[in-house]
């Protein structure tokens, strides 16, 4: 999805213990908001929206199975 350009602009752009919830600036929990109201238009920015959180509940379930295998990630 194009909401994943934005792990362009990180140093380094890949790390494989890095959780992109709160990190990159469309993973951010000020941008979920965003997609949340998203929900509130007519179509197709609802779908949109509707995409957009299920994508960031697959980051989270990534960073929760990431920190199920890395106890010192927690810190």
């Amino acid at each position: 999805m194009l909401v994943d350009l934005d792990h362009l602009f990180a140093d380094p752009i890949f790390q494989a213990d890095r959780c992109s919830i709160n990190f990159h600036p469309l993973h951010t929990y000020y941008a979920m908001i965003l997609y949340v109201a998203l929900l509130f238009f007519r179509k197709p920015f609802n779908i949109i929206g509707i995409g957009l959180l299920l994508h960031m509940l697959t980051d989270f379930i990534d960073c929760l199975w990431m920190f199920s295998d890395c106890k010192s990630c927690w810190l």
